[in-house]
């Protein structure tokens, strides 16, 4: 293993994935119920009085970093929410579908918080500029191949597989996990932000959930057939570079450059989380 993935990865993502001999129906519907009862906070309802002035009083360089940073978790939110429809209908049976409907409802729900929190504390316009992600880029085309696979056009199974390689293994498995785990440390710890702070740690157990399905579809079809195994290798590998440009960006404000602050550590926590899916699918 690199040095990059060395890192110590807390327990912090809410991923659990089942035993080998559990099916997938019966996964996704213990996941179901688990969305059912426990995936009902309300954006709303997040006090966020103390994050306006914690904010105000930030030095300018974390102050933009934590808009792009933010920024870049808003349109990913709202991206995901307008194009997921696919991943339902592309799920084989009645209850891995029923645990995708959760995941397009959560998705929106984060897309509300992150609404109102520029709204109530950054301000509407300060989402104009976010951190790179260029691995949603292509989420568009990758659902509507699960929609022509469903008309007959190439291998249905092989689709989902990608578009689950895609969203739940690469963006949300290793990606946006990182991203909490840099919020934690340069934010949460620090005692800021106590609204957001509550914010994604709502947002990331939802898509502990999320993931966990994913990571248990990806290692299913990886062990049932080598064709699987080897599409779901190369994506990950094909993806590795769009997902390493989201963290170490460096920042320009009026002609003043800044970088990402020295605790983000993004490289490495992503690299450490990129081997430990490898190991989660592959064993």
């Amino acid at each position: 293993m690199s040095d990059e993935a060395s890192v110590h990865v807390e327990e912090v993502d809410e991923v659990e994935v089942g035993p080998v001999e559990e099916t997938l129906d019966e996964a996704a519907y213990k996941l179901w119920r688990k969305a059912v009862k426990t995936g009902t906070w309300d954006p709303a309802e997040i006090d966020l009085s103390e994050d306006k002035e914690q904010y105000e009083q930030l030095d300018e360089p974390i102050r933009v970093y934590l808009e792009r940073f933010c920024s870049a978790f808003y349109n990913a939110e709202e991206n995901v929410a307008l194009l997921f429809c696919p991943w339902i209908m592309a799920a084989s049976s009645l209850w891995q579908q029923a645990f995708l409907s959760t995941q397009l409802v959560e998705e929106f729900k984060h897309t509300d918080f992150f609404d109102r929190y520029f709204k109530e504390v950054f301000g509407e316009e300060k989402r104009q500029e976010a951190l790179a992600n260029p691995v949603h880029d292509t989420l568009e085309e990758r659902g509507q191949r699960l929609v022509d696979s469903l008309n007959g056009d190439g291998d249905r199974t092989m689709r989902f597989v990608e578009g689950v390689t895609h969203y739940q293994g690469i963006i949300e498995g290793v990606q946006a996990n990182t991203g909490y785990q840099i919020f934690l440390n340069v934010f949460a710890r620090k005692g800021l932000m106590p609204g957001l702070s509550e914010g994604f740690k709502q947002i990331q157990r939802d898509e502990g959930r999320h993931v966990s399905f994913g990571l248990q579809v990806l290692r299913n079809y990886a062990h049932q057939d080598e064709r699987y195994a080897d599409r779901i290798r190369e994506m990950y590998e094909e993806y590795l570079p769009f997902i390493r440009q989201r963290y170490g960006q460096k920042m320009k404000v009026d002609g003043r450059e800044y970088g990402p602050p020295s605790d983000e550590r993004g490289l490495e926590r992503l690299m450490a989380l990129y081997e430990r899916r490898m190991q989660d699918i592959f064993g």
